[in-house]
């Protein structure tokens, strides 16, 4: 049979230079509580720390340190133990100094036995609740903070999740390109490209296009490594202008592959904007490779216009694919969000395009009409040379 064990009896520090008193209370009080005498203030202070009494009864009247000082004393180290003056006759006026001093009570010598237990229990108990309430707040605040560094380590997962996702997405665009080309190139191999197949022609182009591909996912990898660590990538002055040229020439064999004709018209002056590079490049690609998916289907035509136009920089992407429904324009930009139902669209592609664009302090706006096809509008600050 299991019985629990009994809690801790209270204990009872008593601090008196009288042998009388001192004996007399602690004879008193040892049958309900375990007692602990000192007496002196400076005894009766190292029992404080060691025993942690949960009631003081204090001699005010004492050579050395009085009950005046070790009162301020023990506030210093416990300011919630209940503490009780022990008083002679005469000394009224000092107890009730005490009290304004932050005694919680007093009792006169000769002490009345009734009176005495009652004091003491009731000041333990006093004691015992303002313990068990700090003790509580204590708990309910590490529970809180606890809690809160759960909510903070699911937001950052949930972060990384979003992170892990956009990483992918990246990736797909510039390794799709990269992949298209070595379709090419293994093709030319095998037909020799028309040398009957003794010495095929150098492929500089598709080289130096899977070459470009290649550095921008090493540069993605890079910037998604960084992902989360203080302090933002720096910006710099960028030709924005060469950026949708590069991305234009990377994509053309996609293009071609799919059936698509794509026009780049790019204005002679270049168009400088503030930023950094392999965000513009995402944000930029994102929207050519979606217009060039949107016009597969219809084997259509995505034409895309850069030049400087009112202090910004115009990019315009136009496609003739089958355009996207009034009521689905709002969602675009949402994460996950996506019109490529069954064609592995993740709904991240304009997502991280708009984030970009605001992180650049541009904007985007968007047209379409169904069955006819759709613009998008990249604008984005020039920079002031």
């Amino acid at each position: 049979m299991h019985i629990s064990a009994s809690p801790d009896p209270a204990k009872v520090l008593i601090i008196d230079d009288e042998i009388g008193p001192r004996e007399s209370l602690r004879m008193l009080l040892k049958p309900s509580y375990q007692v602990h005498t000192a007496e002196n203030v400076e005894t009766g202070l190292q029992l404080l720390q060691e025993k942690r009494p949960d009631t003081i009864v204090m001699d005010i009247r004492m050579p050395g340190m009085n009950g005046i000082d070790g009162l301020r004393k023990i506030r210093e180290i416990d300011p919630h133990l209940s503490v009780i003056m022990f008083t002679g006759f005469g000394a009224l006026e000092t107890a009730q100094e005490a009290l304004r001093l932050g005694a919680n009570d007093y009792i006169n010598k000769p002490f009345d036995a009734v009176q005495m237990r009652e004091v003491i229990s009731r000041n333990v108990e006093r004691t015992r609740l303002q313990r068990q309430s700090e003790a509580t707040a204590h708990e309910v605040q590490e529970l809180n903070e606890r809690l809160r560094n759960e909510l903070a380590q699911k937001e950052r997962l949930a972060s990384l999740g979003q992170a892990s996702a956009e990483f992918v997405h990246d990736l797909s665009n510039p390794l799709t390109i990269v992949w298209g080309y070595v379709q090419i190139l293994a093709k030319k191999l095998e037909h020799g490209d028309g040398n009957n197949g003794l010495q095929p022609t150098s492929s500089p182009r598709e080289l130096q296009i899977i070459e470009q591909n290649v550095r921008l996912c090493r540069e993605l990898l890079t910037m998604w490594q960084s992902y989360g660590k203080v302090g933002a990538a720096k910006t710099k002055p960028v030709s924005i202008s060469n950026i949708v040229q590069d991305v234009g020439k990377s994509v053309s064999g996609m293009a071609s592959q799919n059936g698509v004709q794509l026009d780049c018209h790019i204005a002679d002056e270049e168009c400088i904007v503030l930023g950094d590079p392999i965000q513009l490049t995402r944000a930029v690609q994102n929207v050519i490779v979606n217009a060039i998916q949107a016009a597969t289907d219809k084997h259509g035509k995505v034409v895309v216009n850069c030049r400087e136009k009112d202090l910004y920089a115009d990019i315009q992407i136009r496609d003739t694919g089958y355009g996207i429904a009034e009521n689905e324009i709002g969602k675009i930009f949402d994460p996950y969000f996506t019109t490529k139902q069954g064609k592995n669209g993740t709904g991240l592609g304009l997502y991280i395009t708009k984030k970009v664009i605001d992180d650049h302090n541009g904007s985007i706006d968007v047209k379409s009409t169904l069955g006819e096809g759709t613009t998008f509008t990249l604008r984005l600050p020039l920079h002031d040379r």
